[in-house]
């Protein structure tokens, strides 16, 4: 994992050398860094910029090693705040923690969207409620791998009583419209929003070359119906999307303008609105990613075209994938009241 770490690790240098970043800034950032900067790195260093780095506010200063090498940027972190279950529900902790003096001791198994972490911000469930938890993945009682489909030994994690300093605990944590954990995600919902669907772009792209012109002299493919209509399709949902990452901020609502200038009164309204505007957002781009990935290792296995898209699991892993994005929307939307 080590490699895989050190490309994370020189972009967060990049781009914490100044102080942290707005959110909104670091998709065309990390775009602009250099050529060839495949989607797993660039969505590793987006979740611990925008994802991972305004919710470690909530810690305060703690003053613990694990929590200012990841504020620093020098140990890649991973969201793990959406492991899958029967429940498709991010609110439903995965990990359940109890009180040990000045610990607290970690049962459960989490999954986490980027390779190269070296630590993950972690949901678990307490007896006073929810918390984020720190959690080194070099912690003696959790067991790394892959499983879940994941490759590379990567992309889960199972807490065995992990015994962890109570200073890398947040205090609690809920998904009430407008609290500031919805809102942080909310935020980097719309910067990973814009990351995807560029990469997404490019890679239909760069289909369309490859058909177009294939190596080796064989003839073009860019005439059969099947790979023109699918891509076609691909171009038209990818462009709509990416014109709603551009507008998307400024029409769900927030920040809200002074009442009586078309704007609902109610900071709650206003909330309800942001957050469904967000979680639509994610659903469909989390859809639209998975689908493009897959067309992509399609045309490689049923055409000959080189490469597959070696960002497929990071694709389906971040913000737990479509099912728990479409999940999400329902309960914002209140079609689901009653349930978790």
């Amino acid at each position: 994992m080590s490699g895989k770490a050190d490309t994370v690790r020189g972009l967060l240098a990049e781009l914490l050398a100044d102080g942290r970043p707005n959110p909104a800034d670091v998709p065309s950032r990390l775009l602009e860094a250099r050529d060839g900067l495949g989607f797993p790195d660039a969505a590793a260093v987006l979740e611990h910029t925008a994802g991972v780095l305004p919710l470690l506010d909530l810690f305060g200063a703690s003053g613990h090693p694990l929590l200012d090498a990841v504020r620093r940027g020098g140990t890649p972190c991973a969201l793990a705040l959406f492991t899958p279950g029967m429940e498709l529900s991010p609110r439903v902790p995965a990990v359940h923690g109890r009180a040990a003096g000045v610990s607290v001791v970690l049962s459960g198994r989490y999954r986490y969207g980027s390779a190269a972490a070296e630590a993950a911000l972690v949901q678990i469930g307490c007896a006073d409620g929810l918390r984020l938890c720190l959690v080194a993945h070099d912690h003696p009682a959790l067991a790394v791998g892959g499983g879940g489909g994941a490759a590379g030994g990567w992309g889960w994690a199972e807490a065995a009583d992990a015994e962890i300093d109570a200073r890398l605990v947040s205090p609690p944590v809920t998904w009430d419209a407008g609290s500031p954990l919805v809102a942080a995600l909310d935020a980097y919902t719309w910067s990973y929003l814009t990351l995807a669907v560029a990469h997404a772009t490019s890679v239909v792209a760069g289909l369309r070359r490859v058909l177009a012109v294939p190596d080796g002299g064989a003839a073009p493919l860019s005439g059969s119906q099947h790979l023109a209509h699918e891509l076609s399709r691909l171009d038209i949902e990818l462009s709509l999307l990416a014109d709603l990452a551009r507008l998307g901020p400024r029409l769900s609502g927030a920040p809200a303008t002074p009442t009586g200038a078309g704007v609902p009164s109610s900071p709650t309204g206003a909330h309800v609105s942001a957050g469904v505007s967000a979680a639509a957002a994610l659903a469909a781009c989390t859809r639209l990613t998975r689908r493009t990935a897959r067309i992509a290792d399609d045309f490689a296995a049923e055409f000959g075209l080189p490469g597959g898209p070696s960002w497929a699991d990071a694709a389906h892993a971040h913000f737990g994938g479509p099912h728990m994005a479409e999940s999400e929307l329902a309960r914002r939307m209140g079609l689901l009241e009653g349930r978790s």
